[in-house]
């Protein structure tokens, strides 16, 4: 280090102080092979200390400890990195790095005795992958981590950049609440925050619930409460956006769901990295299941332009258990995973690019996020999700949302998304895809879901202009639309549903879940013959003749049937779906006549999309519809 250097860290190793059973794999791996347990091998002492007990091994080779190096080669400007622990007792520290194929292998180790011990470690080998952690092993006496850190050198007028955390939320006072204590209570994160600006969309507001005042007290002039109406998460955050460009000490935005909760640390972990980043970047954070703690959603996505969809980077999966598979067992994890944009669950995004790209598109929720790293990446910014870096959020297992308003933004916004992004001709699979998925959905006898698609079809087709004045109405609209259908319509009191009774007949026998494409082609031939042409059964409409579970909810379960009970998502009742031969041949015919137009006009749809696309997403468009707000 030169006279004019100093240290600054940009991961500190850290510990949960709550909950330490759901997410002990997450932080500690024991890697002794003897089932080691926490509270077996070590002890948590504090967030950012540890024992470790006589005999026993930890390993920092996890999600939250292990030090990404492939990514920190890759785009930022740091080629070496110190790790500085502070040990109590006696023991050994062994330093290891593994490879884009997970092999792992010892660097350097020391024996300490009640000593700071530093390795300085080179970032120039982990292009495609690799990571760097440490093991503590203890012989006759138990030892402890003080803390640990990783750190690199800077000049000394070097500044950290600050964030803006613009939090949206929508009747989700606690969850909300939870995640602002979350920050506050972690008051070393503060060094890189500049306000914590929490735009509050409802009705039940974050500031009436018990307790606000005091977390609020302990922020002070950091936290900011914006009312707004409800514009969804692209208004909410579009509006975090503006009020990071409007404080000139904002170097980014940090943008967090109001229903996940962060590791703390990980905000500052997003803010390092982008500040050493060679070109301004999006840093991003996974998403961990809030009802299995321990299982990661997804740590990196792409973007496929044939079909206008998201699939998992590399050969990564959804939803890894890594109570079940650590990093290190899990070689897959190693390889730097490439992402095309990241959820806005934690999102960090440069003010500069703000000021280069604009904000969100005023679509009000459902794939701004997609689009918004997409457009930046036409500019040259890129999106990183970060290892390391994520929040709990509300897992989508027990969510359906073709059986919820939320599917008209889905497909609506995931066609304009491909009339901006995919340069594939005609869309590629899109037009198809959206027809086949109206076919499937008829299959299972939701007409008003379809009737959402086809709505959310001809509002694509009305043209970009419309976005901005649908952003607070359109939602009322397309719930409202959905009441008149019967599918959409839940019973919560069971005892007021005639008995299920079988009245239909088994048309051409027997249906069982097909096992090949040819059996799948074949059932589904027969099933849109019965639905078209087969009378329904008069007593379908008065008793139900099946009940599906909302797990069990697949288009070969209503193929011999004409109604059925089929749960709601979230438990709380059951809609009783019944079959239409009118409704059925509308939305088939109107679904093919949709997605035919779709693919005639693609061309120029995405040439006026792109053209009046800067007009949206301005920082004076979003200001106008916030004034109108305002009058």
């Amino acid at each position: 280090m030169t006279d004019t250097a100093r240290r600054i860290a940009v991961n500190n190793v850290v510990f949960p102080v709550e909950g330490v059973a759901e997410v002990s794999s997450l932080y500690v791996d024991t890697g002794t092979g003897d089932g080691s347990q926490p509270g077996e091998a070590y002890e948590i002492v504090g967030r950012r200390s540890v024992r470790v007990f006589a005999h026993k091994r930890i390993s920092m080779g996890t999600f939250f400890n292990a030090f990404p190096a492939s990514y920190w080669q890759r785009w930022t400007s740091v080629r070496d990195v110190r790790l500085r622990l502070q040990l109590e007792g006696e023991g050994l520290v062994s330093v290891y790095k593994s490879s884009a194929r997970g092999r792992s292998s010892a660097v350097a180790s020391k024996q300490f005795e009640n000593e700071v011990v530093e390795f300085d470690l080179p970032v120039r080998s982990f292009v495609d992958g690799g990571y760097y952690w440490f093991d503590l092993a203890c012989a006759q006496s138990d030892a402890t981590l003080v803390q640990a850190e990783w750190s690199v050198e800077v000049d000394e007028e070097w500044v950290g950049g600050r964030a803006t955390v613009g939090i949206t939320t929508f009747n989700r006072p606690t969850y909300c609440l939870d995640q602002i204590r979350a920050v506050g209570q972690n008051t070393y994160i503060q060094e890189a925050l500049d306000r914590v600006i929490v735009v509050d969309q409802g009705t039940q507001l974050v500031q009436d619930q018990p307790g606000f005042d005091d977390i609020a007290a302990g922020l002070g002039d950091l936290l900011h409460v914006v009312r707004q109406p409800n514009y969804g998460g692209s208004g909410g955050f579009s509006r975090a956006m503006l009020e990071s460009l409007a404080s000139s000490s904002s170097d980014y935005v940090l943008l967090l769901d109001d229903d996940a909760i962060s590791e703390p640390e990980a905000i500052l972990r997003a803010v390092r990295f982008a500040d050493f980043a060679v070109t301004p970047t999006i840093v991003g954070g996974g998403m961990l299941h809030l009802d299995e703690r321990a299982v990661l959603y997804t740590q990196g996505e792409v973007w496929d332009a044939r079909k206008s969809w998201m699939v998992a980077s590399g050969d990564s999966e959804y939803d890894h258990d890594f109570a079940e598979d650590t990093l290190r067992e899990t070689p897959e994890i190693h390889r730097r995973l490439n992402a095309d944009f990241n959820g806005w669950w934690m999102c960090l995004i440069p003010t500069e690019i703000l000021r280069r790209i604009g904000l969100s598109l005023p679509v009000f929720l459902k794939f701004d996020d997609i689009e918004y790293s997409l457009r930046a990446a036409r500019h040259g910014f890129p999106t990183v999700s970060l290892p390391g870096v994520a929040v709990w959020h509300m897992a989508w297992h027990d969510k359906d949302p073709t059986r919820t308003w939320e599917e008209y933004f889905i497909h609506r916004n995931r066609v304009i998304t491909g009339l901006l992004h995919s340069d594939v001709p005609r869309g590629g699979y899109l037009p198809l895809h959206s027809f086949l998925g109206d076919l499937k959905l008829l299959f299972m006898l939701q007409y008003s879901t379809v009737r959402l698609r086809h709505q959310a079809l001809a509002d694509v087709f009305a043209g970009p202009a419309s976005l901005p004045e649908w952003l607070g109405s359109r939602q009322g609209e397309v719930r409202e639309m959905r009441t008149h259908f019967v599918d959409a319509r839940v019973v919560e009191d069971l005892s007021s549903i005639p008995p299920v009774r079988r009245s239909s007949r088994a048309f051409l026998g027997a249906v069982r879940r097909p096992t090949n494409p040819f059996a799948t082609f074949a059932l589904a031939l027969r099933v849109t013959f019965r639905q078209l042409f087969v009378k329904e059964s008069p007593g379908s409409k008065h008793n139900p003749e099946r009940i599906i579970p909302a797990p069990d909810i697949t288009w070969w379960r209503f193929a011999d049937i004409d109604s059925a009970l089929v749960t709601a998502p979230d438990g709380i009742g059951v809609a009783w779906y019944q079959r239409d031969r009118k409704q059925m041949r509308r939305s088939i015919f109107r679904g093919a006549l949709l997605s035919l137009r779709l693919s005639a006009r693609w061309n120029e749809l995405s040439r006026r999309y792109r053209n009046e696309m800067p007009d949206l997403v301005s920082a004076d468009a979003w200001q106008r519809i916030f004034a109108e707000h305002a009058r």
